[in-house]
Order: C-alpha cells, then sequence, then structure tokens
C-alpha cells in the first residue's frame, strides 16, 4: 500500500475494499500503535461484517487514546473529521474562558 492509497483511505474510509483491509492489517502488525491504520481496519472489518470485528474493536479501544473519536468514526456511515475538529476546538476554547467563582 503506498502512502496515496493510505490518504485516499483516510479521506473516504467508506471506500475500503477488502483487499486494502489485508494491507492494513499488515501495517498494524509492523506498526501497532499507528492508530488511523489501525481505526480503518477496524472500520473495514465492521463493513464487511467480519467474525473478527469484536476482538478487533477491544483491541482498538486499548491502542485509542479517545475512544469517543473511535465510537463515531466506526458507527457513522461519513466521518466528517473538520466538523469533531472545531467541536473540540471550541470546548477548548470555552474551558479556557471559563472562571472558578468560588467562595
Amino acid at each position: 500500500m503506498t502512502s496515496t492509497d493510505f490518504s485516499h483511505i483516510l479521506q473516504e474510509p467508506e471506500a475500503l475494499i477488502p483487499e486494502q483491509a489485508g494491507h492494513l492489517k499488515s501495517i498494524i502488525e509492523e506498526f501497532p500503535y499507528f492508530q488511523p491504520a489501525r481505526a480503518l481496519y477496524l472500520k473495514g472489518l465492521k463493513t464487511n461484517e467480519s467474525f473478527k470485528y469484536n476482538q478487533e474493536l477491544k483491541t482498538t479501544a486499548a491502542y485509542t487514546t479517545d475512544r469517543s473519536i473511535l465510537f463515531d468514526f466506526i458507527t457513522s456511515e461519513a466521518f466528517v473529521q473538520n466538523e469533531i475538529s472545531q467541536f473540540i476546538k471550541q470546548n477548548t476554547l470555552h474551558l479556557k474562558n471559563y472562571r472558578c467563582r468560588c467562595g
């Protein structure tokens, strides 16, 4: 799998085909902490209704820093990364502007 192929899958994960899922599995075996590859592989297993999905979900969740984003990615038809990124930025700004009115 080339970096161009991987980038294309990142941009359009619903276009993942079973052959590419095999390539993603190879990448995961070589780089186990590569979260985007794990998430894409998991999405491919879910899309293809693989029996390996449940076990891989547990493993991927263990390697993932933010499971809520993983959940959104896996369950959504179209993962809109920019919308999620904007939501996180808004929450961060809100928390920075929050002042404790204690005592």
